[in-house]
């Protein structure tokens, strides 16, 4: 007698088609965007439901009915071996809307529509068994292309609220995410530090976990192992992020040297020096105190040349730093009166919440 198949979720399969197609899109940081990914692939479309009513001159509805879901589908024509997502956009939750796209991208990856032979995949056109397997794997994929376990395992997430602003899904999504890492931690389920994803999001993973807030001024920054705000000098820093504020900033290349002269607006910088005013266009600790560079050290009157001067602790800054975070003493920029004083030309930043997806 033969024994009846049955079918299980392959959940490392699943997990590793998403962690594949973010390194063949080359994501590195969150919110994941859709585009990039959808890109990848000249036989995938990612189309709205609203223009899906409009092309074929029906009701979001009737679009409902013919897609047999009211979230989304992917829809598979096999004559010319061409796939279209379509989502329905007019479902009030950003968050849930991304984690229909990314389940229905799971389908996708998965060929769940060529192994069932099916244009839609949808619940009564397969068996219940087939039907929960083949969600469960499209789940498993939305979660670790949305909120991939492997970097948030790094970044060590301390709620729900956290994965949802974070990675841009509905908290019902998150607490979900949360507590299946929360569970992998409690099971001693380890990743290599090595992990792609790992060093696909290094830069991402360093930023998120050495940024920084000033609880005098509000600056926000990034710097490991902080001690003073580089705006305000202050001790009294947090870890993470509050609504930002916005203060002026000199634009630098990768060895902190500034991209045209603050001082004259020279595009030509070559050097320490700018060839035309002369001041100084590389952003770094003075180790002076400002309190003693003020007046006893005027740079105009009385010219210091930093290039040589080794006073400071040697970090190199960031293009607004007043002040430099790991010593407290004054940057290059501020002692020459390129930076202002923070609360001088600080101005609160306004925040909007998009009307559209981020993709």
């Amino acid at each position: 007698m033969m024994m009846k198949t049955i079918f299980r979720p392959d959940y490392d399969k699943a997990e590793r088609k998403a962690y594949y197609l973010l390194q063949l899109a080359g994501v590195k940081k969150f919110p994941i965007k859709f585009n990039k990914l959808i890109k990848q692939f000249s036989n995938l479309k990612l189309r709205k439901y609203t223009w899906f009513a409009k092309k074929w001159s029906m009701s979001v509805e009737e679009v409902c009915d013919l897609t047999k879901s009211n979230e989304g589908c992917c829809w598979y024509l096999k004559d010319i071996e061409q796939y279209m997502i379509l989502y329905n956009d007019t479902v009030d939750n950003p968050g849930r809307i991304r984690w229909t796209i990314a389940h229905e991208l799971g389908h996708f990856m998965l060929k769940h529509n060529e192994i069932t032979n099916r244009s839609i995949f949808a619940r009564n056109s397969l068996t219940e068994e087939e039907y929960e397997v083949f969600e469960k794997e499209a789940n498993c994929f939305a979660r670790n292309l949305l909120a991939p376990n492997v970097v948030l395992r790094e970044l060590k997430p301390d709620s729900p609220h956290f994965i949802s602003n974070m990675c841009n899904v509905s908290y019902e999504a998150s607490i979900h995410i949360y507590n299946f890492l929360i569970e992998g931690a409690r099971r001693g389920i380890s990743y290599s530090k090595s992990h792609p994803s790992i060093k696909l999001f290094k830069d991402y993973i360093f930023k998120k976990k050495n940024t920084y807030y000033c609880s005098h001024c509000n600056h926000t920054f990034i710097f490991e192992n902080p001690k003073f705000c580089p705006m305000c000098k202050n001790t009294g820093i947090t870890k993470g992020e509050i609504n930002k504020m916005i203060y002026s900033s000199i634009e630098l290349t990768e060895l902190h040297q500034a991209k045209e002269c603050p001082n004259c607006s020279n595009e030509n910088t070559t050097g320490n020096y700018c060839q035309i005013c002369g001041v100084y266009i590389i952003n770094k600790c003075t180790g002076y105190d400002r309190g003693e560079t003020e007046h006893e050290h005027n740079y105009n009157n009385s010219r210091i040349f930093w290039h040589s001067d080794n006073k400071g602790c040697g970090e190199l800054l960031n293009g607004d730093a007043r002040f430099c975070p790991q010593c407290g003493s004054t940057s290059t920029f501020y002692e020459q009166g390129i930076l202002k004083e923070f609360d001088a030309d600080s101005k609160p930043q306004t925040v909007l919440f998009p009307d559209e997806i981020p993709f």
